[in-house]
């Protein structure tokens, strides 16, 4: 179905992400969701009293059900000897044990609601592996839609309708990957969302981005980093006219200062910088001041340092989540395995959300490919592929990528040629792939491992 779709002409394939974009719709812009929608709008109101309360409500709502329909709560609450009616405010939070991502990996239906899988009305995702371990999650219509929800607010904040005019940089392969002429973007009518190839960035191909951005005109622009900051350095070395959007939003990588300030002057709009996961334990996003905010009706953050040990604002810890939305798969405790900075002061947006310091999360090398085009966020390559338990990238050389993997009995040649196939979907036909198999993949010298290593740079 995909050779097909690549091999398709452009107005077939604009047909196609259309309607894909009908599914989409629905999902996100129902009666449901403009309800959702209407509730964050009247919750971020809320003082910190009414917050946590609110999500003292919810964690209860959310624990019951675990207890009574999830395998793994229930199995851990008869060995602990505690019924669901003994969960009745937040301070039961701190019976649950850190979740693992290892028990996600290993048995992730052991944590779907029983209901769900029963009635057949869940889908899957894969998270993109970029803390190098892959992972599926459950999910229902009703907890996507209501996730989404946020990424409408946050949108709300900064002028922008559920339906305003978009231009996104992700890491779908839109096109042939092997095309080497335009146009490098497909539009989704029915979301209004002209999807941009992250994979055609090439400095020939950079004027048509900018002319399309400025014949479009979007509200807004969101994508990684990555993909976005190459199109905002060709407007600053070339002097040209801003692409004058309502706000960009960045995504799914480390976004840093240069790239930051670049894309601003370019667009001529605040970036605001999301973080969130797969597993949607934690929604957080700068505010209209700048300030990054855990969302809390999304879930609840604690963040922990040495023996899981609440810490300081102003000191380093890592992020255990509990996420309030995704009732299909409840994730108490989650070790989502990011590290922040937590602060204690308030925000002049007025919203008595937690307020972080800063995010530490990962910062990984650049990929380029054998040409020297950005190959941006990799980590999608291995979303729906089984048998791997952990990856990490190393660029040896502009032609040369090895991939280092740990695999279990599921993996075989099946699963190493549709990788190899994903890999050269993104990196065109001059990349030499090599495979090294190991036990396990070792961290560099201060105990810390990178998903991405460049030996290049």
């Amino acid at each position: 179905m995909e050779k097909l779709y690549y091999q398709a002409p452009v107005w077939c394939q604009n047909l196609l992400v259309t309607a894909y974009g009908l599914k989409l719709r629905q999902e996100r812009f129902s009666p449901a969701a403009k309800q959702h929608l209407q509730d964050l709008l009247t919750s971020e109101k809320l003082d910190a009293d009414g917050v946590r309360a609110l999500q003292s409500e919810r964690f209860v709502a959310l624990a019951r059900m675990a207890i009574a329909h999830v395998p793994h709560y229930r199995q851990w609450a008869q060995a602990e000897g505690i019924h669901a009616d003994d969960i009745k405010d937040l301070t039961a939070l701190s019976w649950f044990p850190v979740l693992e991502k290892s028990v996600l990996r290993e048995n992730p239906q052991s944590l779907v609601d029983e209901r769900i899988l029963a009635s057949g009305r869940y889908f899957t995702l894969n998270t993109s592996g970029s803390s190098g371990s892959p992972i599926t999650i459950y999910s229902d219509i009703d907890s996507r839609t209501e996730h989404y929800a946020f990424w409408s607010r946050l949108r709300h904040w900064f002028g922008v309708g559920p339906l305003g005019r978009r231009a996104t940089l992700f890491g779908r392969v839109i096109m042939s990957p092997t095309a080497t002429s335009g146009p490098f973007w497909r539009y989704d009518r029915f979301q209004h969302n002209l999807l941009m190839s992250s994979h055609h960035l090439a400095d020939a191909n950079l004027p048509a981005y900018y002319e399309q951005l400025i014949r479009y005109q979007p509200d807004e622009i969101i994508g990684y980093p990555s993909s976005i900051y190459p199109i905002a350095k060709y407007i600053a070395q070339n002097n040209l006219p801003r692409v004058k959007a309502k706000v960009v939003f960045t995504t799914a990588e480390t976004l840093l200062c240069h790239q930051r300030s670049l894309i601003e002057a370019s667009f001529d709009a605040p970036v605001i910088d999301q973080y969130g996961c797969t597993e949607m334990a934690l929604f957080v996003s700068q505010c209209e001041q700048g300030n990054m905010h855990v969302h809390p009706e999304h879930g609840i953050l604690e963040v922990l340092g040495a023996d899981d040990v609440p810490v300081n604002a102003g000191e380093t810890g890592e992020a255990i989540c509990t996420g309030l939305v995704n009732r299909a798969m409840p994730l108490i405790r989650y070790r989502l395995g990011d590290c922040l900075v937590p602060s204690d002061s308030r925000c002049d947006c007025g919203r008595a959300f937690p307020k972080l310091e800063r995010l530490e999360g990962r910062v990984d090398d650049a990929l380029v490919s054998p040409e020297g085009r950005p190959l941006g966020r990799m980590g999608s390559i291995f979303k729906g592929l089984r048998g791997i338990y952990e990856t990490q990238i190393v660029q040896q050389a502009p032609n040369q990528l090895l991939f280092r993997l740990v695999k279990n009995d599921e993996y075989d040649q099946v699963t190493e040629d549709a990788l190899r196939y994903e890999i050269t979907k993104r990196t065109g036909p001059n990349m030499l792939i090599r495979f090294e198999y190991l036990d396990s993949i070792p961290k560099n010298a201060n105990g810390k491992f990178k998903t991405v290593i460049s030996e290049i740079n």
